[in-house]
Protein backbone atom coordinates (compact mmCIF):
# COMPACT_ATOMS: atom_id res chain seq x y z
CA UNK A 1 0.00 0.00 0.00
CA UNK A 2 2.90 2.65 0.92
CA UNK A 3 4.81 1.30 -2.60
CA UNK A 4 1.24 2.08 -4.33
CA UNK A 5 1.17 5.56 -2.79
CA UNK A 6 4.26 6.35 -3.19
CA UNK A 7 4.50 6.08 -6.94
CA UNK A 8 1.28 8.06 -6.73
CA UNK A 9 2.51 10.69 -5.71
CA UNK A 10 5.59 10.05 -7.54
CA UNK A 11 3.91 10.40 -10.77
CA UNK A 12 1.94 13.30 -9.38
CA UNK A 13 4.68 15.14 -8.37
CA UNK A 14 6.54 14.51 -12.37
CA UNK A 15 3.08 15.78 -13.62
CA UNK A 16 3.08 19.04 -10.97
CA UNK A 17 6.61 19.73 -11.85
CA UNK A 18 5.91 19.31 -15.69
CA UNK A 19 2.82 21.24 -15.26
CA UNK A 20 4.20 24.35 -13.33
CA UNK A 21 6.80 24.32 -15.97
CA UNK A 22 4.10 25.28 -18.31
CA UNK A 23 1.69 27.33 -16.50
CA UNK A 24 2.11 30.90 -17.53
CA UNK A 25 4.21 30.27 -20.51
CA UNK A 26 2.28 30.53 -23.51
CA UNK A 27 -0.40 32.67 -22.51
CA UNK A 28 -2.37 29.49 -21.26
CA UNK A 29 -5.54 30.42 -19.47
CA UNK A 30 -6.09 29.10 -15.93
CA UNK A 31 -9.16 26.38 -15.61
CA UNK A 32 -8.16 26.54 -11.82
CA UNK A 33 -6.60 27.40 -9.08
CA UNK A 34 -5.27 25.58 -6.32
CA UNK A 35 -3.39 27.45 -3.74
CA UNK A 36 -0.60 28.96 -5.92
CA UNK A 37 -0.50 25.94 -8.43
CA UNK A 38 -2.44 26.93 -11.63
CA UNK A 39 -4.57 24.13 -13.46
CA UNK A 40 -3.99 25.81 -17.20
CA UNK A 41 -6.38 24.84 -20.59
CA UNK A 42 -3.62 23.58 -21.93
CA UNK A 43 -2.56 21.11 -19.36
CA UNK A 44 -6.06 20.24 -19.19
CA UNK A 45 -6.75 19.89 -22.51
CA UNK A 46 -3.98 17.16 -22.34
CA UNK A 47 -5.29 15.47 -19.17
CA UNK A 48 -8.91 15.58 -20.98
CA UNK A 49 -7.26 14.05 -23.82
CA UNK A 50 -5.48 11.40 -21.53
CA UNK A 51 -8.31 10.75 -19.19
CA UNK A 52 -10.89 10.13 -22.22
CA UNK A 53 -8.44 7.76 -24.07
CA UNK A 54 -8.14 5.62 -20.72
CA UNK A 55 -11.39 5.54 -19.94
CA UNK A 56 -12.50 5.07 -23.81
CA UNK A 57 -15.06 8.38 -23.14
CA UNK A 58 -16.75 9.24 -26.44
CA UNK A 59 -17.63 13.10 -26.20
CA UNK A 60 -16.71 14.55 -23.15
CA UNK A 61 -19.75 15.97 -21.48
CA UNK A 62 -19.83 19.22 -19.12
CA UNK A 63 -20.31 16.93 -15.80
CA UNK A 64 -17.11 14.77 -17.60
CA UNK A 65 -14.91 17.28 -17.48
CA UNK A 66 -15.90 18.47 -13.90
CA UNK A 67 -15.42 15.07 -12.55
CA UNK A 68 -11.92 15.39 -14.23
CA UNK A 69 -10.99 18.67 -12.92
CA UNK A 70 -12.04 17.88 -9.67
CA UNK A 71 -10.02 14.73 -9.81
CA UNK A 72 -7.09 16.90 -11.11
CA UNK A 73 -7.79 19.45 -7.85
CA UNK A 74 -7.57 16.32 -5.30
CA UNK A 75 -4.31 15.01 -6.97
CA UNK A 76 -3.10 18.49 -6.34
CA UNK A 77 -3.87 18.87 -3.03
CA UNK A 78 -2.32 15.74 -1.99
CA UNK A 79 0.75 16.24 -4.14
CA UNK A 80 0.98 20.22 -1.66
CA UNK A 81 0.46 18.38 1.19
CA UNK A 82 3.18 15.83 0.79
CA UNK A 83 5.47 18.79 -0.34
CA UNK A 84 4.78 20.43 2.68
CA UNK A 85 5.35 17.37 4.83
CA UNK A 86 8.47 17.20 3.11
CA UNK A 87 7.76 13.95 2.06
CA UNK A 88 9.63 15.39 -1.50
CA UNK A 89 12.95 15.58 -0.36
CA UNK A 90 12.52 12.03 1.71
CA UNK A 91 15.26 9.66 0.67
CA UNK A 92 13.17 6.77 -0.42
CA UNK A 93 10.88 8.97 -2.39
CA UNK A 94 13.83 10.46 -4.27
CA UNK A 95 14.95 6.74 -4.61
CA UNK A 96 11.54 5.52 -6.00
CA UNK A 97 11.53 8.75 -8.58
CA UNK A 98 15.25 7.83 -9.31
CA UNK A 99 14.48 4.13 -10.16
CA UNK A 100 11.05 5.41 -11.74
CA UNK A 101 13.04 7.60 -13.96
CA UNK A 102 15.70 4.72 -15.15
CA UNK A 103 13.28 2.21 -15.66
CA UNK A 104 11.07 4.93 -17.94
CA UNK A 105 14.60 6.00 -19.60
CA UNK A 106 16.00 2.41 -20.75
CA UNK A 107 12.22 1.41 -21.87
CA UNK A 108 11.95 4.71 -23.91
CA UNK A 109 15.66 3.80 -25.38
CA UNK A 110 14.90 0.10 -26.04
CA UNK A 111 11.81 0.57 -27.93
CA UNK A 112 13.12 3.27 -29.84
CA UNK A 113 15.88 1.18 -30.75
CA UNK A 114 13.86 -1.80 -31.37
CA UNK A 115 11.52 0.18 -34.05
CA UNK A 116 14.87 1.51 -35.89
CA UNK A 117 15.82 -2.12 -36.07
CA UNK A 118 12.29 -3.40 -36.90
CA UNK A 119 11.73 -0.78 -39.69
CA UNK A 120 15.04 -2.83 -41.22
CA UNK A 121 14.00 -6.27 -41.17
CA UNK A 122 13.46 -8.65 -43.78
CA UNK A 123 11.11 -11.72 -43.87
CA UNK A 124 11.84 -13.95 -47.25
CA UNK A 125 8.83 -16.36 -48.40
CA UNK A 126 12.07 -19.03 -47.95
CA UNK A 127 12.04 -18.38 -44.12
CA UNK A 128 8.39 -18.73 -43.85
CA UNK A 129 8.30 -21.94 -45.99
CA UNK A 130 11.47 -23.24 -44.13
CA UNK A 131 9.76 -22.53 -40.52
CA UNK A 132 6.36 -23.72 -42.07
CA UNK A 133 8.29 -27.33 -43.34
CA UNK A 134 10.05 -27.22 -39.06
CA UNK A 135 6.75 -27.23 -37.81
CA UNK A 136 4.49 -29.76 -39.49
CA UNK A 137 4.64 -33.32 -38.11
CA UNK A 138 6.97 -35.54 -39.86
CA UNK A 139 5.22 -36.43 -43.31
CA UNK A 140 2.09 -34.16 -43.04
CA UNK A 141 0.69 -31.78 -45.86
CA UNK A 142 1.26 -28.31 -45.46
CA UNK A 143 -1.34 -26.10 -43.46
CA UNK A 144 -3.43 -23.62 -45.41
CA UNK A 145 -1.51 -20.78 -45.40
CA UNK A 146 -3.24 -17.32 -44.86
CA UNK A 147 -2.78 -16.52 -41.22
CA UNK A 148 -0.27 -19.27 -40.33
CA UNK A 149 2.23 -17.32 -42.92
CA UNK A 150 0.95 -14.14 -41.36
CA UNK A 151 2.05 -15.48 -37.42
CA UNK A 152 4.90 -17.56 -38.94
CA UNK A 153 6.25 -13.90 -40.45
CA UNK A 154 5.76 -12.45 -37.24
CA UNK A 155 7.65 -14.88 -35.38
CA UNK A 156 10.32 -14.89 -37.38
CA UNK A 157 10.28 -10.99 -37.22
CA UNK A 158 10.50 -10.86 -33.88
CA UNK A 159 13.21 -13.06 -33.02
CA UNK A 160 15.64 -11.25 -36.03
CA UNK A 161 14.97 -8.45 -33.74
CA UNK A 162 15.24 -10.00 -30.39
CA UNK A 163 18.35 -10.70 -31.72
CA UNK A 164 19.65 -7.63 -33.49
CA UNK A 165 18.86 -5.65 -29.87
CA UNK A 166 21.24 -8.25 -28.11
CA UNK A 167 23.86 -7.73 -30.71
CA UNK A 168 23.26 -3.54 -30.22
CA UNK A 169 23.77 -4.12 -26.58
CA UNK A 170 26.59 -6.85 -26.50
CA UNK A 171 28.38 -3.89 -29.09
CA UNK A 172 27.40 -1.28 -26.40
CA UNK A 173 28.98 -3.18 -23.35
CA UNK A 174 32.21 -3.52 -25.92
CA UNK A 175 32.46 -0.41 -26.70
CA UNK A 176 32.38 0.99 -22.76
CA UNK A 177 35.08 1.07 -20.48
CA UNK A 178 34.37 -0.74 -17.74
CA UNK A 179 36.29 -1.58 -14.20
CA UNK A 180 35.48 -3.87 -11.53
CA UNK A 181 37.11 -3.56 -8.70
CA UNK A 182 37.47 -6.59 -7.44
CA UNK A 183 38.92 -6.20 -4.35
CA UNK A 184 35.87 -3.87 -3.10
CA UNK A 185 33.64 -6.45 -4.77
CA UNK A 186 34.91 -9.63 -3.01
CA UNK A 187 34.45 -7.91 0.74
CA UNK A 188 31.08 -6.87 0.17
CA UNK A 189 29.05 -8.69 2.97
Amino acid sequence: MNRFILIFLAAGAVFSLYSCADSGEGGSKPVARVNDYVITMDNFRRELARSAYFHDMVGLSLADKKRILDEEIRKELLIQEAVKLGIDKDADFRKTIERYWEQTLIASLIRRQGDSIRSGIIVTEDEIESRLREKRPQGAALPAAGDLKQDLEKEIRDEKQTKALEAWAEELWKKATIRVNEENLGSLK
